[in-house]
């Protein structure tokens, strides 16, 4: 049996990518962080329509 590891990945993403939107964020701006969040949520819905996941 293999252990579930998801909860475990999900928390470290979030935790990763609000990490790096608050760098971001510290550098550039708001507004740059919010623009790449936009964009990188607009990439992973049109991948998850493309491949029939949402």
């Amino acid at each position: 049996m293999v252990e579930d590891y998801t909860n475990a990945f999900l928390v470290s993403a979030l935790f990763l990518l609000f990490t790096i939107l608050m760098t971001i964020w510290a550098v550039w701006g708001f507004v740059v962080a919010v623009l790449i969040g936009l964009a990188t949520d607009r990439v992973i819905v049109f991948e998850a329509r493309r491949s029939g996941r949402f």
